[in-house]
């Protein structure tokens, strides 16, 4: 009998013990990024304990390689597998809290609030799918069976997926040869009445405190006017760069005096000080929760005792989202009044209720993409791009986005915008604008770079045996070195996107060996390496070529101004996908990148021409650095202006 480990935790030493001393062979996948993976890190699979590492280590245990299990694409299949039956579960779905559901779509005066549940689900079935293909996997590779299962999903999550997929006649892996423990079971149990018990306790807690401090709130009497309502939702846009909240302003078309700030996340002191210094007025959200409408959480709390009581908790988490934000922004929008509401990266069931309650105050809402690194990117052979739950039933007016690729693939999600505008790549503006030489790049950082060929290059968030693994990371860093060997006139500019810290803790054993890499790297007298601070459009800006990893901005950006721009495939893994078959713009070897290298490098400075066709949708159609010029032209043309 083969025993299996997902994710063994300390307590699950002494039943591996107990195993080992019956003789069964025990197993433990090789930890990997996964859609079902949330415990700690999201998607990012927890450590294995260190007396699992010895029993590996002497033999003892068994290690189901992640290679074996094709784990890379695990992901990816069950992302877009969730976006495609969401439709077809969701009916099945609402007949069993309709209740609810029919209650808060009235309670915030339209259908579209039930895109809480339908968010809330499609995640719900990508774990389903992600922990299904796993399981199928498993059992293919150690079959015949019985194969005793200790997964890294509550079980109980899991079989309800899996119902309401036969309920809906939608396809999923049986897998008969596998079996879960009754300790799974039990713990399973005590997670899924925990979390019901919280969500209901938190439902009362919230319907008390509202009775009883509601009429007590009070809130700012006169009320502000102002055209553009500007979100903070990342500590990156609070750096010393120019891709701030801030960068719609023009003072000619757009005054400083018109805007203000929305901080989504929370600012420490230093990230207050830089907001506070820019053009526009602050407005920071209550901290607490809003404390009104008793009347509608008496009503929420009243169906949660009499549809599925301790057998609703997510219903019940998504249903109070919804109904917080749409109060709080009501109160919002009695303290100032806004036009447009701009934000983005903002796709969490929260924006659903926020936005119902801008739009029935007469506000447009805006959402913009500040990246080209989205799953179209990934498309290969006739296979369309890797659809995303993330990008399903966002609920906003219009979507800005930089090229035509990019705005076919948000309209294969369900609940699409209700209008797309193709303005072209926004940060390209702010590379135009910079144009830093190099002379003045000098610094405590920098050697001169006159006399050097300057190659600004670009990582990316890396995973554990998944898409963007370490082991690319590693061997793109190794690529650069080799490269900085065998070409003395060549400088590199290299920017890291994380924290260093983050990757021991994505990890554990290849993040430290991508760390010497970069600390290898240091320490050669051409390359300097800046930390995520710094502002990549600078670096953009005084170089000669730009090296990103597949397939980070950097590079779209670059090729926006025509500036020579590649996106470098360390080890092959993208040989099939569409920037990859449009030719000129991706490498996939080293004997590539050099060649590649080398071949600009002899051209005429000011020669080179973006090599992908002006007409493509993968590419910014205008090309000459004025994105942002064309999405303010969109709000003062707008008749909301």
């Amino acid at each position: 009998m083969d025993i299996v480990f997902e994710a063994p935790k300390k307590r699950h030493k002494w039943l591996i013990k107990i195993y080992l001393t019956f003789g069964c062979k025990v197993w433990i996948i090789e930890p990997f990024h996964a859609y079902h993976h949330k415990r700690v890190i999201r998607f990012f699979p927890p450590h294995l304990p260190s007396y699992v590492e010895e029993l590996i280590e002497s033999g003892k245990i068994l290690v189901l390689k992640a290679d074996e299990i094709n784990a890379r694409e695990i992901y990816p299949l069950s992302a877009d597998k969730a976006v495609d039956v969401i439709e077809s579960v969701f009916p099945q779905y609402r007949k069993k809290y309709k209740d609810i559901f029919s209650y808060v779509s009235n309670t915030l005066k339209s259908p579209i609030a039930e895109n809480v549940f339908r968010i809330n689900l499609c995640n719900r079935l990508a774990e389903f799918y992600s922990m299904n293909i796993l399981l199928r996997r498993i059992e293919k590779r150690l079959a015949p069976g019985p194969i005793f299962v200790y997964p890294d999903m509550n079980l109980y999550s899991y079989l309800f997926i899996k119902n309401l997929l036969l309920e809906s006649n939608q396809e999923f892996y049986e897998h008969s040869g596998i079996r879960f423990s009754i300790q799974a079971y039990v713990k399973s149990y005590w997670e899924r009445l925990e979390q019901n018990l919280i969500s209901t306790a938190k439902v009362l807690a919230q319907t008390l405190a509202s009775g009883l401090l509601g009429r007590h709130q009070s809130f700012t009497k006169e009320k502000k006017k102002f055209s553009y309502g500007m979100t903070v939702v990342s500590p990156r846009q609070l750096q010393d760069n120019k891709r701030g909240p801030d960068f719609i302003i023009d003072n000619k078309e757009i005054l400083g005096s018109e805007v203000v700030y929305f901080p989504l996340i929370p600012l420490n002191t230093n990230q207050e000080r830089i907001l506070a210094k820019m053009p526009g007025e602050v407005y920071h959200l209550p901290k607490a929760r809003v404390f009104s409408n008793y009347n509608q959480w008496k009503r929420l709390f009243s169906l949660s005792l009499k549809q599925n009581l301790l057998r609703n908790g997510e219903e019940l988490m998504s249903a109070s989202n919804a109904l917080l934000n749409y109060f709080r922004w009501q109160k919002v929008m009695e303290n100032l009044s806004i036009r447009h509401f701009i934000t983005h990266g903002d796709f969490g069931i929260g924006h659903v209720g926020r936005n119902l309650a801008l739009n029935q105050a007469g506000v447009q809402t805006w959402y913009f993409t500040d990246s080209a690194n989205l799953g179209v990117n990934l498309e290969k052979g006739e296979k369309r791009g890797t659809r995303h739950p993330f990008w399903s039933y966002l609920y906003y007016d219009h979507l800005v986005t930089w090229d035509a690729s990019i705005a076919q693939y948000y309209k294969e999600h369900p609940g699409s915008f209700k209008e797309t505008h193709i303005v072209g790549c926004l940060w390209s503006e702010h590379i135009q604008e910079t144009n830093i030489t190099k002379k003045q790049m000098v610094s405590d950082n920098f050697n001169n770079l006159d006399n050097f060929y300057v190659l600004s290059c670009f990582d990316s968030t890396y995973s554990k045996n998944g898409l963007t693994s370490y082991e690319e990371g590693i061997a793109f860093a190794e690529h650069l070195l080799r490269l900085i060997d065998e070409c003395p006139d060549i400088y590199i500019i290299l920017k890291e996107k994380k924290d260093r810290s983050i990757h021991y803790t994505l990890d554990p054993v290849l993040g430290p060996k991508l760390l010497e890499m970069y600390n290898k790297m240091e320490s050669h007298p051409r390359i300097t390496i800046c930390s995520n601070q710094v502002d990549a459009s600078e670096l953009i800006s005084v170089s000669d070529v730009v090296v990103s990893f597949p397939f980070t901005s950097t590079t779209f950006e670059a090729l926006s101004t025509n500036k020579p721009g590649i996106w470098h495939d360390p080890m092959g893994y993208y040989m099939d996908t569409p920037y990859a078959k449009v030719g000129g713009v991706t490498t996939h070897s080293y004997q590539e990148l050099k060649s590649k290298v080398l071949e600009i490098k002899q051209m005429k400075p000011g020669t080179y021409q973006n090599p992908i066709q002006l007409d493509s949708p993968l590419m910014d159609p205008y090309r000459d650095g004025k994105a942002i010029g064309r999405f303010r032209e969109l709000f003062v043309n707008s008749k909301l202006k």
